[in-house]
């Protein structure tokens, strides 16, 4: 086979992997335009008029147990309600959208108000830090001087808790992917939903969902296919966790065996002088 021949087949190649490449972005686009942009539209629209009504009528939820892990979070209230359609938590524009956003707080009867939770080890002062970071929950701590070995630490936690409601656009599978954060219990949960599934009922389950009229929303069948892919992301999450914690060990041994070290020197080195004199 000649140079011309052999350069022929290649770019003939290259012109059938680009063209495939355009059939493949334009079946995206179309089902873009066609099933995605118009349930992100319906969304977006439903949330707006959901949210009117909501600050006509100025009532919070009210809360009274949101949490499990702090009980001493006590009673709550769910208001300050913010939609938004771009990532900068402004409004882009409505034929294009690929992300609706609704938001929220959980708060304490007062601004600012703090309730105090205790970590007893350097451990659990490590683990409770990733937990509220994590969950964008505001909070300070103070360790205890008195308890250097065993790595005390007193959290202040803000009763400010920011739960969001996310639907984005996952344009190479055309679904649409809803990431929900904190509504309960600080409970993190993402779902990936097929457009043709988001509806007046979906919506209407969903509504309910948000304003804690029931948990029907949360009973939604999940194929097989996701519920792997969730079991995946526990596992990773633990493994992940299991060598936090290993690492947080080892650096806590590793500082207690500096302290004894640095504790016998200076026992040495006062012997040292108090037998010079």
């Amino acid at each position: 086979m000649g140079i011309l021949d052999d350069l022929r087949e290649q770019a003939s190649q290259k012109q059938e992997e680009q063209q495939e490449d355009s059939i493949a972005k334009e079946k995206l686009e179309h089902n873009y335009q066609i099933l995605i942009l118009p349930k992100m539209q319906q969304l977006f629209s439903y949330f707006k008029e959901l949210l009117d009504y909501l600050n006509i009528i100025e009532e919070p939820i009210v809360i009274p147990h949101y949490s499990k892990r702090y009980e001493q979070l006590g009673e709550l209230q769910q208001q300050d309600y913010r939609l938004s359609s771009d990532r900068h938590g402004g409004i882009a524009n409505f034929e294009k959208l690929t992300e609706v956003t609704l938001r929220f707080y959980c708060l304490g009867k007062e601004e600012g108000e703090e309730f105090v939770h205790y970590a007893d080890n350097k451990v659990e002062a490590e683990q409770e830090k990733d937990f509220l970071s994590r969950r964008k929950v505001k909070y300070h701590y103070d360790r205890h001087m008195g308890n250097t070995k065993g790595g005390a630490v007193t959290f202040h936690i803000t009763r400010k808790i920011p739960v969001i409601f996310k639907f984005s656009v996952d344009y190479d599978r055309s679904q649409i992917i809803l990431s929900m954060q904190n509504h309960e219990n600080f409970e993190l949960r993402t779902q990936r939903i097929d457009p043709e599934h988001i509806d007046e009922s979906f919506m209407d389950k969903l509504a309910r969902y948000i304003l804690r009229k029931d948990n029907e929303f949360l009973r939604m069948d999940i194929d097989e296919a996701h519920k792997e892919h969730i079991r995946q992301q526990l596992e990773e999450q633990k493994r992940r966790h299991a060598e936090e914690l290993a690492a947080a060990h080892i650096r806590e041994q590793k500082e207690q065996e500096s302290a004894e070290k640095n504790k016998l020197s200076n026992k040495f080195k006062a012997f040292i002088n108090s037998s010079r004199r």
